[in-house]
């Protein structure tokens, strides 16, 4: 299949405030904020809190440390330890944290290169159905580029109307849906479930 999808600008000015920051100290009241709304939904681990040992409580007390362990997932040192790195950005508006996305630029494992592809992202719910999704896609495409991509892989489950909608409206082309086995629905909290992941393709032409 030839892919000649191309990263479309679906903004048309809404959130051109918006920029993708590296993780930061400076931003801790309004992450604690949004992390707070993700536990409340049973979703922290959308922050990788969860995964790095971290409760809201202790975000509050300890966030420099967090801070510090995010920026650690996307050393070069992790490409030798676990296959690949996973660099986190923060959305942010007007100094306020909206969300977070992740770029892998090594699809290093074979989950990454079935389910997981080079990005993820995620809104918190506050300020969801507002354009910050198809937003921080865009962003993060292009933001791509700096890790020498030329192609990004973009999944979402078949049942995440939202994700599909964010990721066709920026431009994704579609290459297959793929039955995810038991492994991955375990790891993803759908264990049992008869889930297709859906795998699309952005070109990332170079300026």
């Amino acid at each position: 299949m030839t892919v000649e999808a191309r990263i479309a600008d679906p903004s048309q000015g809404e959130h051109d405030t918006c920029t993708l920051e590296a993780p930061d100290e400076c931003y801790c009241s309004s992450f604690v904020e949004g992390a707070s709304e993700f536990a409340k939904e049973g979703r922290l681990d959308s922050t990788y809190a969860s995964f790095l040992g971290f409760d809201v409580r202790r975000l509050q007390r300890d966030f420099g440390t967090y801070v510090d362990d995010l920026r650690d997932m996307g050393s070069a040192s992790r490409v030798r330890q676990v296959g690949y790195r996973d660099c986190v950005f923060w959305l942010v508006d007007d100094g306020t944290y909206v969300g977070q996305s992740s770029i892998r630029p090594e699809l290093g494992t074979p989950y990454l290169i079935t389910y997981g592809g080079h990005i993820g992202y995620s809104i918190r719910p506050s300020h969801r159905q507002r354009g910050y999704g198809r937003r921080i896609l865009q962003l993060t495409l292009e933001r791509c580029r700096e890790f020498g991509l030329e192609r990004a892989l973009v999944t979402c489950d078949e049942d995440n109307t939202p994700s599909r909608r964010i990721i066709e409206a920026n431009g994704g082309d579609f290459e297959s849906g793929m039955l995810m086995d038991d492994i991955a629905a375990r790891a993803e909290g759908r264990a049992g479930e008869r889930v297709r992941k859906l795998r699309y393709w952005f070109e990332l032409p170079t300026a």
